[in-house]
């Protein structure tokens, strides 16, 4: 089946786009939330993913986010104004036509064999930590840090994704106690393959892009997929993503969120 490059994504809103040569470059554009996603971005980006696995001249992408961030994970203030009124957001809502848990934007969802260069200029949590995880290669400024957070706001995430990916020591350090992973403690473990000043990120990014295009393009995808594939577990997914909506459903969840929107520390109530 052949590409008509007319169909590329258009009207992007929370996502700039663009291809150079094989080389896709993608930015998530919400930097006055440091990038959070929200229902509408995940759409933006699953959107990209799709396009970019149907066009033949795409060989490689470059992920990274616009401003001072990578992703600040999902946008807690967009959860708890749906909270507030007693409401679930348009991606967790089952009778929503925008429902899809957990948003549908990571790559993994749209089964994406491109490989992927996560240029990571600033903080990644949560939500965003889970995309430069699926990302097969890593940049990362130096001055830049990982962390997941989702305890923090009453949330589980998908700390399984950290466990398959992580060491597992590192990842429970992630996910149970909110710790960070500073730039060179990334490197060092192998999370990354390499920390550079925050100005020259895009220029690493882009010289690990020359390499993977100068590879096998079939060769590639054949690669990626299997990285992909490796990745996962169906049956642990599933289950992770029952657990997330029980604990989604919770009081401590809408507790989470609001405290986070009021900048204190929440009051946890076991339930």
């Amino acid at each position: 089946m052949s590409y008509d490059p007319t169909a590329a994504p258009t009207g992007l809103e929370f996502v700039r786009y663009e291809k150079k040569g094989h080389v896709a470059y993608v930015t998530i554009d919400r930097p006055e939330v440091r990038n959070a996603l929200h229902t509408y971005a995940y759409q933006d980006l699953r959107r990209v993913w799709l396009d970019m696995q149907r066009d033949p001249d795409v060989h490689v992408g470059i992920l990274t986010g616009a401003g001072k961030a990578f992703c600040a994970g999902r946008d807690i203030k967009f959860l708890a104004g749906y909270q507030a009124r007693g409401e679930q957001t348009p991606h967790e809502n089952p009778g929503n036509a925008d429902y899809f848990w957990g948003g549908g934007g990571m790559p993994y969802d749209a089964q994406l064999d491109k490989p992927l260069i996560a240029a990571i200029n600033g903080f990644a949590v949560g939500v965003g930590l889970t995309l430069a995880m699926q990302c097969q290669l890593r940049v990362m400024a130096d001055d830049a840090w990982l962390g997941d957070q989702h305890t923090n706001v009453g949330r589980l995430g998908s700390p399984q994704a950290k466990y398959l990916a992580l060491p597992r020591a590192t990842a429970a350090f992630l996910t149970l106690c909110n710790g960070r992973l500073t730039a060179p403690e990334a490197l060092q473990q192998g999370i990354v393959n390499k920390v550079a000043p925050q100005e020259e990120i895009l220029a690493k990014a882009e010289e690990l892009a020359a390499m993977v295009v100068a590879g096998s393009p079939s060769a590639v995808q054949a690669a990626t997929r299997l990285y992909r594939i490796s990745s996962v577990n169906p049956a642990l997914d599933e289950y992770a993503r029952q657990l997330d909506r029980d604990v989604a459903g919770t009081d401590d969840s809408k507790e989470g969120s609001r405290a986070f929107v009021e900048r204190r520390t929440p009051v946890w109530q076991g339930r």
